[in-house]
């Protein structure tokens, strides 16, 4: 066994990807502890050792004590002192009470979202009301945690109105400011019919974050030189390309570290936040402003409470119209806003860490609480047999869990485009779903083998790079032979 007895972190999550994905893993990364993830599946499981890139998928075991028992072992091999949870459903809870019966292990609890006033929250816009009966349900839960963390001074203040008498600690998420962007140039397309001035939105945009906006907003800019220029995609469109000519493109998936080249690439002025539901805190935010840009968001959630702390941008009544921002955007980019503008911009520095907290400082807190209420771990780390402990928890494969419908489709579509003539049609499918699947491999990579992992990074780099039929066949016949047989295996056995 190791002699280090610096405790081991298990972190329990059932979200996808996202803000709470890569909040779990700026902590993974940014400590000198070992961290694990317990991925909650809707098939399958997947326990991931963050450092080692290791995943090893689980069976149920709710309501095993054969499995409370080599839970119990595996805990101590690994040397897990301290369980963190960042998802209340009930799954999440569920893995979460496996793990106490194997073990009196204490745990601390994020609240990520507003979730935890109703599970229902992003199913409609505005703020969720909040439900009595899940909130009891919560309840023990998060007064049995050693501490419970919240992002911002907005969820302090709804977990002290709903939670009345649970002690909080406020960490916000923080960010590696870049020092120096890296260089991007816009496509062609938008550069050749771009008018002057570009608004900017980012990351995946669903109902929640404001897609339904959109398609007004470009109407009411109409007869502007303003243009939207959607720095992700939305639930529309997952293409690149103009949605309206000259006035609403969309770029495409991209990745965080790309993101301040990407601003500077579109000449970014202003980024609207469309959001129909509040926000908990926002990394875009901060990216935003380290990138010295400005933004306008709704007044409610934590976007509208950090620019009024801060400045840095605008308000904009919560539920607002799509006539509403773009009234107000066109005197921003007016001669007659233009000072205006310089001088909001002006006050947004990079190293003002209140307006953008850092990476180090949340990682700091964090291990604070880590080392004020894990259990004394004698002698932590793996043990020679720490894995064959696990072993009768592990499930046979991840087949159904990973394969999922997009990669299915992904792989024979392909299979059929090498035995046939291209056509726009079937190009126009290929490149939606390689865009999907680029954001299925950011969101799911936590969820698979390593060699799964390689191979949909593969893919989504040589789609990424090869936009016309003809390249992405080569693309695809460049792959390993092994690789294309068990693809297309997989794509036979789910079509019959």
């Amino acid at each position: 066994m190791s002699a280090d007895p610096t405790p081991t972190v298990l972190h329990i999550t059932a979200a996808p990807g996202g803000g709470v994905d890569r909040y779990i893993r700026d902590l993974a990364h940014n400590s000198a502890r070992r961290h694990l993830v317990w991925h909650v599946g809707p098939a399958v499981d997947v326990l991931e050792d963050v450092a080692a890139a290791r995943f090893l998928p689980l069976r149920d075991i709710s309501g095993d004590e054969a499995g409370a028992a080599v839970l119990a072992r595996w805990l101590n091999a690994v040397g897990v002192g301290i369980a963190h949870v960042h998802g209340l459903t009930e799954t999440c809870r569920a893995r979460l009470s496996a793990l106490r019966q194997a073990h009196a292990l204490p745990y601390v609890v994020t609240l990520h979202d507003l979730m935890f006033l109703n599970p229902l929250a992003f199913d409609a816009p505005g703020m969720p009301e909040a439900d009595p009966q899940w909130i009891a349900g919560l309840l023990e839960t998060l007064e049995r945690a050693a501490a419970v963390i919240v992002p911002s001074r907005f969820i302090h203040d709804v977990a002290g109105r709903c939670l009345p008498g649970l002690r909080v600690a406020m960490i916000p998420p923080g960010i590696r400011v870049a020092p120096v962007p890296q260089v991007r140039e816009p496509p062609a397309e938008f550069d050749a019919n771009a008018p002057r001035h570009v608004v900017a939105v980012l990351g995946a945009i669903g109902p929640h974050k404001g897609s339904g906006l959109l398609d007004d907003l470009a109407a009411a800019l109409e007869g502007t030189d303003i243009c939207l220029a959607v720095i992700g995609y939305t639930d529309r469109m997952l293409m690149r390309g103009w949605v309206v000519p000259g006035r609403y493109y969309v770029h495409g998936p991209y990745t965080d570290d790309e993101l301040p080249g990407l601003l500077a690439a579109y000449r970014a002025e202003i980024v609207l936040f469309p959001n129909r539901i509040p926000e908990s805190f926002s990394y875009t935010l901060s990216e935003v402003w380290a990138a010295g840009i400005t933004a306008v968001v709704p007044d409610e959630g934590a976007l509208g409470e950090r620019v009024a702390q801060h400045g840095g941008g605008w308000r904009l009544p919560a539920g607002f119209a799509a006539r509403d921002a773009a009234t107000l955007l066109a005197r921003l980019l007016s001669t007659e806003g233009a000072a205006e503008c310089a001088r909001v911009k002006s006050r947004i520095s990079p190293l003002d860490h209140e307006r953008i907290p850092t990476l180090a400082a949340m990682a700091k807190d964090a291990d604070a609480l880590y080392a004020r209420f894990a259990l004394k771990i004698p002698d932590a780390g793996y043990s020679i047999d720490a894995r064959d402990a696990l072993a009768p928890l592990l499930a046979a494969n991840l087949d159904g869990f990973v394969f999922r419908k997009e990669l299915v489709i992904l792989a024979a579509e392909v299979a059929r485009l090498r035995a046939g003539a291209p056509d726009e049609a079937r190009i126009a499918r290929l490149e939606a779903y390689s865009a999907k699947l680029e954001h299925d491999a950011r969101t799911w990579t936590m969820k698979l083998e390593a060699d799964i992992a390689t191979v949909k990074a593969e893919f989504a780099r040589c789609f990424a790079e090869n936009r016309v039929l003809a390249d992405q066949k080569a693309a695809f016949d460049q792959l390993p032979e092994v690789v294309r047989k068990f693809l297309l295996k997989k794509a036979f056995r789910a079509r019959r």
